[in-house]
């Protein structure tokens, strides 16, 4: 297929979906195309184009073959994932700010009558496979004791049809509760076989529907899309285009009643003008709102800027939500991964520790943190420590392991590890270390093995995930390797190095839009560091002297 042929195709997509189809992926679009051309037996490339064109240039209502196909596109050229709550500070926000606030102002309505029912309505704008809006639901369950009297409105709109049934089907893999507590998912879940059913009673609280965000008109009284007290469109903008960003975003203004919110993902609308919504910048996330009777303007207004950091100067680092540091030593001078590991995973004692409340103090001795991901770390007290002989044993191998790796004896480290294996079958620690052994003796596929291994054992951890990346650009496999930087990003939004990693990779593939997104993200997260704050374990680089390298490669134009 010719370029101009597959720039033509490019444009109608962007046109019709708003997605953005990127320069690597044209080569995966054209075989798309082809394989629906023979499935619907069309005789030329212009023909397929035609019946695509059909559909945008048609206002029907009626299921017709051009909707239908462009539905099976979508579903072609979009892979969504999601999870039960899904990042946890925006959560912690909705359960403790945004919905309490919501049920209060709709209590102290004035034209609430005796007797009549309160309203709350949410959009859940590209809900993937129904776990957001669902998530949503139980929250409502949990804060509304008097859930009988309310009429709850949520509703869940995705392109990819397919997800949209699956969501609602309501059943869902063991994975997709990776975050979820066992006792809430007993409560609002009934086990089938291997996987899990979504209860009746949150199950009827939930609608689905297809929906095109750049094509169909909101509000609409139609579709029932109006009058939203808050909106969710989260990890959608990412593959957007810019122009269909700024579309969509007057749509969801139009959408809100006045005061009501609108949640993205992280900086997803980094340099968009954002009109006339009052801008609330919070640890956990930023959120937008609808200012009371006042019109969206979409010239000359407010472009957000601000950051965490400038609205809470006078925060002490300990009210700061810190990245937890990677331990794969990456150096982010260097084009070249160097995988040896400079500092012992088990003297990392001094990490952030997420509380209950959504606050953050410093690991006090005798804790030894082992890995560093929220809700998943393995602690080691030394009270455990005097009970269970075996553990003192795992503990001082697994030191004595890494002070050999730090010497670079990596046959030694090797055989360490493998003995406390046999100890401990299930020890992170000693996985991931073989991996890092065999990766720095060249032996990848080993290295890769024990990465696997140790994913097993704690599939949140992101520390394997950067380590396979950086096997992965040795090897030269750079698609592999934005695979495994999304995955940490997914995994762990806060993750500053596996944004600036991918913002690197897009940069010297001339991805300009991709790249800029990625770094901006990158600056936005580092600026809620202190500029003494160590972000990277090689050099001791510092949130500053980053911040300075990430703003001198935008700069620069090559």
């Amino acid at each position: 297929m010719n370029e101009a042929l597959i720039q033509r195709f490019v444009e109608l997509i962007s046109t019709n979906t708003g997605l953005h189809v990127r320069e690597q992926d044209r080569e995966n679009l054209a075989k798309i195309i082809g394989t629906r051309l023979k499935f619907l037996r069309l005789s030329t490339l212009e023909d397929y184009y035609q019946l695509l064109q059909r559909h945008t240039e048609s206002d029907a209502v009626e299921d017709t073959l051009p909707q239908r196909e462009w539905r099976e596109l979508t579903h072609l050229l979009t892979t969504g994932e999601s999870y039960f709550f899904r990042d946890k500070g925006q959560f912690a926000l909705l359960r403790n700010m945004i919905l309490p606030e919501l049920i209060a102002a709709k209590n102290n309505a004035a034209n609430i009558k005796a007797g009549e029912k309160r309203s709350l309505r949410i959009w859940s704008a590209g809900c993937s496979t129904g776990e957001e809006p669902y998530s949503l639901a139980i929250l409502l369950q949990e804060l509304l004791t008097d859930l009988d009297d309310w009429n709850i409105f949520i509703l869940g709109t995705d392109l990819n049809q397919q997800a949209i049934e699956k969501a609602k089907a309501g059943i869902y893999s063991p994975w997709s509760f990776r975050l979820v507590d066992t006792d809430l998912q007993m409560r609002y879940f009934h086990q089938r076989k291997t996987e899990w059913q979504v209860d009746k009673r949150i199950g009827t609280m939930v609608k689905f529907a297809y929906g095109n965000l750049v094509k169909d008109n909101y509000p609409s009284l139609n579709s029932d899309i109006h009058s939203m007290d808050l909106i969710l469109c989260r990890n959608v903008f990412v593959y957007f285009e810019y122009n269909a960003i700024s579309v969509v975003l007057k749509k969801f203004y139009d959408t809100l009643v006045p005061n009501g919110y609108l949640i993205t993902g992280h900086t997803e609308l980094y340099a968009q003008d954002l009109g006339c919504f009052q801008v609330k910048v919070l640890p956990e996330s930023v959120l937008y709102q609808r200012k009371e009777n006042v019109n969206f303007k979409s010239a000359k207004s407010v472009v957000y800027k601000a950051t965490i950091s400038e609205v809470n100067r006078q925060e002490s680092p300990k009210d700061i939500v810190w990245e937890r540091p990677n331990t794969i030593g990456k150096s982010w001078r260097s084009a070249r991964p160097n995988i040896h590991t400079e500092k012992s995973l088990l003297e990392q004692t001094q990490l952030p520790i997420y509380n209950s409340d959504n606050t953050t103090t410093l690991a006090k001795s005798p804790e030894i943190i082992v890995t560093d991901i929220p809700n998943s770390i393995l602690r080691l007290t030394s009270s455990q420590m005097q009970s269970n002989p075996h553990k003192i044993e795992e503990h001082d191998l697994l030191m004595k392991a890494e002070k050999l790796f730090d010497k670079k004896a990596y046959a030694e480290a090797i055989r360490q590890a493998e003995q406390i294996i046999m100890l401990q079958p299930a020890n992170f620690g000693a996985y991931y270390l073989l991996a890092q052994a065999y990766a720095n003796l060249g032996e990848h596929n080993k290295a890769i093995y024990y990465c696997d291994r140790a994913t097993e054992l704690d599939p949140l951890s992101v520390i394997p995930y950067y380590l396979l990346a950086h096997i992965a650009e040795e090897k030269g496999d750079i698609e592999k390797t934005k695979i495994y930087l999304k995955r940490i990003i997914y995994l762990l939004p806060s993750s500053i190095s596996a944004y600036l990693e991918l913002g690197l990779i897009y940069k010297r593939e001339g991805n300009a839009i991709r790249a800029r997104k990625m770094l901006a993200t990158a600056i936005e997260l580092l600026k809620d560091l202190p500029p003494s704050a160590t972000v990277a374990q090689q050099d001791e680089v510092t949130a500053g002297e980053l911040l300075a390298y990430v703003h001198k490669v935008l700069r620069d134009p090559t």
